[in-house]
């Protein structure tokens, strides 16, 4: 069991996650019986990037990162090993994909997961500035920052089903990492948070 801070979007908030995680996937082990992809044994955070780097990530996106996504990505930017999945097909060979996006290496898997989303709902960027809806961000597998929302909460988004999963990006990395923590009332999210979301959870 681990103490874990409390979450803020503070640089030294994300700067002990990064070293907490990392200390715990040097013990990981895969669990055999999930179907889905996990991180690996051993796996660590790659080191954060640059304010030049940053700069680059937004120019790509067409976008300015909220100051949350911005501090997350200083400090770190993706692991060094992709997520695996042991159990994809039975009989067939472990498949491997980013569990935690990173720039530059998944800049265009990035702007392909945005625009699959905005498909699925039909969706146009002018249509979505005219009317105030929130643009989105992938941080991890299907779950989508609000980038123009108070807070920057997480959706989870998996076609056209959304679910409301976590009040920001500092509680949600502990939920995807951490399972046994002695403080798991501090990363709880609140769904009632969700009242104000325009479009996304309608």
């Amino acid at each position: 069991m681990i103490a874990l801070p409390k979450p803020t979007d503070d640089l030294s908030f994300f700067e002990e996650i990064k070293t907490l995680s990392n200390q715990h996937w040097a013990e990981f082990e895969i669990n055999p019986n999930i179907y889905g992809f996990q991180i690996q044994k051993c796996s660590q955070w790659r080191k954060g990037l640059s304010d030049e780097q940053i700069l680059n990530f937004e120019k790509g996106l067409g976008f300015k990162l909220p100051i949350p996504l911005r501090n997350f990505y200083a400090v770190m930017n993706g692991l060094n090993k992709p997520g695996i999945n042991i159990n994809s097909n039975p009989g067939s060979n472990e498949i491997y994909k980013p569990i935690f996006y990173s720039f530059s290496d998944d800049l265009e898997l990035i702007k392909k997961l945005i625009d699959q989303v905005l498909e699925s709902f039909n969706l146009q960027k002018g249509y979505m500035e005219a009317n105030n809806i929130s643009r989105i961000f992938p941080v991890c597998g299907h779950r989508f920052m609000l980038i123009d929302e108070p807070g920057h909460p997480i959706l989870s988004i998996a076609e056209n089903d959304v679910i409301y999963w976590s009040d920001n990006i500092s509680k949600l990395l502990v939920t995807e990492i951490f399972s046994d923590i002695y403080n798991p009332w501090d990363f709880e999210s609140n769904p009632q948070n969700s009242g104000s979301i325009k479009f996304w959870l309608d």
